[in-house]
């Protein structure tokens, strides 16, 4: 006797070439430019900072101020960051319900992510769980809960709904007892419940990114839900608002958001060295 335990109705049906949401991609990409110009600032207040004050240039010394206010600014910083990570997390997750492989999704955000890991150790930087980390757990545990559902699409948003929603009740726990309301769960650079085995007694853990699971596994696996509840049909929510094309420089860096983000770095320093050597501090890198 044969017993079939999951049956994807929708597996022997011919696939045919998807159509991309266009407001997916432009939030993406826009969420993707923020975070490019948080890191340029960023790169400018701390890595360069010290030898272009020291060309005592006042238009110099004016672009470096600018980006030490920004980066000192932590409550706009800090909520603009949230914000786009939360857009980021729930547009993974409805991407999640469009996806043909979640599995090699999953497996080549984690490559990516290890490589990164790799590179930024030797550089100095040291990100052992960054934001493609937490982006490639996420996928990988949506595709579990759905190969667990057998590919149900309704009990599949239900789960996700269920277990996204326990994760971010269970980080404002945290965020309430963790060391007598002090310090967030969520931002402080510890992997907490798999560092005690993982990192034996190392107490003194630092990622130079870091997004944990909790909270914003939770927020993916909600992006997860919406994305089979309001894209069933895999279609466009406002075809008439993108009918001209206007969003396209935005989509454009959208539809790479991965590369990007494996990438933007490395470029953003090179092109700030460059910039220095030539017109700031003349045959010096500063980086290098």
């Amino acid at each position: 006797m044969n017993i079939t335990l999951c049956k994807d109705s929708n597996r022997l049906e011919p696939k045919s070439p998807q159509k991309r949401i266009w407001e997916l991609d432009f939030l993406r990409g826009v969420c993707v430019l923020l975070m490019v110009f948080d890191h340029f600032m960023y790169d400018i207040a701390d890595l360069f900072d010290a030898a272009w004050l020291a060309t005592g240039k006042e238009s110099v010394i004016q672009i470096v101020r600018l980006a030490q206010a920004y980066i000192d600014a932590s409550t706009l910083r800090a909520t603009t960051q949230n914000i786009v990570v939360w857009i980021f997390a729930l547009l993974c997750g409805i991407s999640c319900s469009f996806s043909r492989s979640n599995l090699k999704r999953g497996v080549q955000a984690s490559i990516i992510a290890g490589i990164i890991t790799i590179v930024s150790y030797y550089m100095g930087v040291d990100i052992k769980f960054g934001i493609l980390h937490m982006f490639a757990f996420s996928i990988l545990l949506w595709w579990l809960i759905d190969t667990i559902c057998c590919h149900n699409k309704m009990i599949t948003a239900g789960v996700c709904l269920f277990v996204g929603v326990m994760i971010i009740t269970m980080n404002q726990g945290f965020m309430a007892t963790y060391e007598s309301n002090m310090r967030a769960f969520s931002d402080d650079n510890h992997l907490y419940f798999i560092g005690e085995f993982m990192l034996g007694d190392k107490p003194n853990f630092f990622s130079g990114d870091y997004y944990p699971i909790f909270p914003t596994t939770g927020y993916m696996l909600i992006g997860a839900t919406l994305g089979v509840l309001i894209y069933p049909k895999k279609k466009s929510l406002f075809p008439r608002l993108g009918k001209y094309d206007w969003y396209k420089p935005f989509s454009f860096w959208g539809k790479i958001a991965i590369w990007v983000y494996a990438l933007h770095q490395v470029v953003v320093v090179a092109l700030l060295a460059l910039i220095s050597f030539i017109f700031i501090t003349p045959g010096d890198f500063v980086v290098i």
